[in-house]
């Protein structure tokens, strides 16, 4: 009797822990609280550095350039925190934030680091960021136009320097579920573009990234 009562009782403990996570698996966590995941790359403000490190060491990146086209195409995207079984569609607008670009130019100038606000006629940007029913969260592209900028170049150049291009974006109105809300923090992003990064050396020749130093070279 003992052996047997030995031998059930891991049994009926593991089929109890099972019936357990199944049970959890069905159970609701957090609050649906939307954001922006690359507001929190650098984990001390909401910039977004491009690019984000050294090139094709990952096998998704940041950011990747369009031969063809002359632009390139930054990834950005919102994601809902929280676990819920049920995962009903939703969008939010996506739009510049004046604010931000401005505030982020305030505070490279206090810090002595040249910068300029990237020209939004420059840029593509969807007005809007729709999340799949399923998904927690959905990503879309900020598509800069280097060659176009590249005619530039003279203004954002001096001293063998050039300017940090600082963008800032923001997410506002969501539309779907009624408790699903903005988050407090990360609802902006400032995108900064560092074309005197050294990453840009690094690329490999045969990918596409490796032209960009040669539309905005050191003199």
């Amino acid at each position: 009797m003992k052996t047997l009562c030995k031998t059930l009782l891991p049994l009926v403990a593991a089929l109890a822990l099972v019936a357990c996570r199944k049970e959890d698996a069905n159970k609701d966590y957090g609050f649906p609280k939307v954001y922006i995941p690359q507001a929190t790359v650098t984990g001390i403000d909401n910039t977004y550095p491009i690019p984000l490190g050294p090139f094709y060491r990952h096998s998704v990146y940041t950011c990747s350039y369009d031969r063809q086209s002359g632009k390139l195409e930054i990834v950005l995207g919102v994601i809902r925190s929280g676990y819920f079984a049920r995962q009903p569609a939703y969008s939010v607008s996506l739009g510049v934030s004046s604010a931000e670009t401005t505030r982020k130019l305030e505070e490279y100038d206090k810090a002595g680091t040249p910068a300029a606000a990237l020209s939004t006629s420059l840029c593509t940007l969807p007005d809007k960021i729709s999340v799949p029913e399923g998904e927690s969260g959905a990503t879309c592209k900020l598509a800069v136009d280097l060659k176009a900028l590249s005619q530039q170049r003279s203004s954002i150049y001096a001293d063998g320097q050039y300017k940090l291009l600082v963008l800032g974006l923001e997410i506002s109105q969501i539309q779907g579920p009624a408790d699903y809300v903005l988050a407090d923090q990360y609802t902006s992003v400032v995108v900064v573009l560092d074309l005197g990064s050294e990453h840009w050396d690094s690329v490999p020749a045969d990918k596409p990234e490796s032209e960009v130093r040669s539309l905005f070279p050191f003199d």
